[in-house]
């Protein structure tokens, strides 16, 4: 005979408290966050609809074009793609529908959201990806690049309120970027790609621009057309061999670039502001890697505030399986030493996903649906307690997207499932043992 849904719901309530009472003798247990797993997964087992975000009452894309706007504690539902933490309660999160970019801002650790999506006229025809297409040096100062694909224009957005509006600029040619960085408010570069049509698996022409006016105008200081640097050499240029996977600025002066050729990562420096480069260490070469039958190479990133100490990841791939491993440095880029992580190795559509680190110390990852941390920069790692939400939300979001911590408490983690095009974005404030769908 078919429950009632009353019944049903009191059996489901009662197995969660005998399956409570059976955890409860292990040192982990924490009712609190029991109690909060339980709320969470009772939500979840009443809707399965993607993201949900409550907006605030403010000014949107559609009240700037005319709309109507829109009451305090507005729903919606949204496929987000991407995201950046911005402070322990400050972060954004987007994605594109329709081919129009949705930008979402919380202040309150995504109790409510802010539309401060650029103007529905410009169009995207992808999501765009954090450090590529999109950057956010602050809660206020922010940059969108639109590539020119089919539309004649690189177009470069930018606001120095938050999102409420955005100023416009182009690039003079009709470039394909790669890449964005900004180190202040005034001093950004973009890299780009000529001529994407020329581009084969491993090759790619490159040019750099700068601004020192925030974006308003900008210089070309680089281009690689005809360069062809060979293994071991000096580059004057970014060279052609090698797809860009990262770039990042210290200062006005001194940048890092990896590139991925021919499936090993490489490392090119600056020292004149994007001008000339020449090349790093062969990460590739280090003995004490195993046989890889090739590398993930991860971005150039420096810990928060600081302009000395920095990681990079590096994945190696063999038989299907990513291991990853680190290279760290604490002289500004001068020297980066290795450090092997005792991880158990990626698989499947995780492979990609590589571990996060606040500092040289303590970081995380999520293998196989659980939450790894380390303080030791990747020598031991210890894992964190089952928890009811994550472990429910991955069984149905089993991809994920991205991983990353503010401070030592709070991070945020997005998952998916990729044929149904939908997402959830999820926090922790004690340090990956419980979370919560935003």
């Amino acid at each position: 005979m078919k429950l009632t849904m009353r019944k049903a719901l009191f059996i489901w309530i009662t197995l969660v408290f005998v399956l409570s009472a059976c955890q409860s003798s292990t040192s982990d247990y924490d009712p609190a966050a029991d109690k909060a797993s339980t709320q969470e997964l009772k939500k979840m087992q009443t809707e399965d609809q993607g993201q949900t975000l409550t907006l605030n009452h403010t000014a949107t894309s559609d009240t700037k074009q005319g709309g109507s706007s829109v009451e305090r504690g507005y729903k919606i539902q949204t496929r987000l793609t991407d995201f950046q933490l911005l402070s322990a309660s400050a972060g954004l999160a987007w994605g594109v529908t329709r081919n129009e970019l949705r930008i979402y801002v919380t202040q309150d650790s995504g109790d409510t959201w802010d539309n401060v999506s650029p103007a529905q006229t410009v169009t995207f025809s992808e999501p765009p990806t954090y450090g590529k297409d999109i950057f956010f040096l602050n809660q206020n100062n922010g940059w969108v690049i639109r590539n020119a694909s089919g539309v004649g224009e690189t177009l470069i957005l930018h606001t120095t309120d938050g999102g409420q509006n955005w100023n416009f600029a182009t690039l003079n040619d009709e470039a394909t970027v790669l890449g964005i960085y900004f180190i202040d408010s005034s001093n950004g570069w973009v890299m780009t790609s000529l001529d994407s049509s020329k581009d084969s698996a491993d090759m790619q022409e490159k040019a750099l621009y700068t601004t020192t006016d925030g974006g308003n105008t900008w210089k070309k200081i680089m281009q690689n057309t005809g360069v062809f640097v060979t293994e071991g050499s000096t580059a004057q240029a970014i060279p052609q061999l090698g797809k860009l996977v990262g770039m990042s600025f210290r200062d006005r002066n001194n940048g890092f670039v990896t590139l991925e050729q021919h499936g090993t990562p490489h490392l090119y420096i600056t020292s004149n502001g994007g001008k000339t480069w020449k090349t790093g260490p062969d990460f590739d070469k280090n003995k004490k890697l195993p046989a890889c039958h090739s590398f993930t190479t991860g971005k150039p990133q420096f810990f928060g505030d600081s302009k000395t100490a920095g990681w990079m990841n590096i994945g190696c791939v063999k038989d299907s399986q990513t291991s990853y491993n680190g290279y760290f440095t604490h002289d500004a880029g001068k020297t980066w030493n290795f450090a092997p992580f005792a991880l158990q190795a990626q698989t499947g559509v995780n492979q990609s996903m590589g571990p996060t680190f606040l500092n040289d110390k303590i970081g995380w990852s999520v293998v196989n649906g659980i939450v790894y941390r380390t303080a030791n920069q990747g020598k031991t790692w210890k894992a964190l307690p089952i928890n009811n939400t994550l472990q429910n939300t991955l069984n149905k979001y089993p991809e994920l997207v991205k991983l990353q911590f503010f401070s030592a408490d709070v991070g945020w983690l997005l998952v998916a499932k990729n044929e149904e095009r939908r997402s959830l974005l999820m926090q922790t404030t004690d340090g990956g043992k419980t979370w919560h769908v935003l």
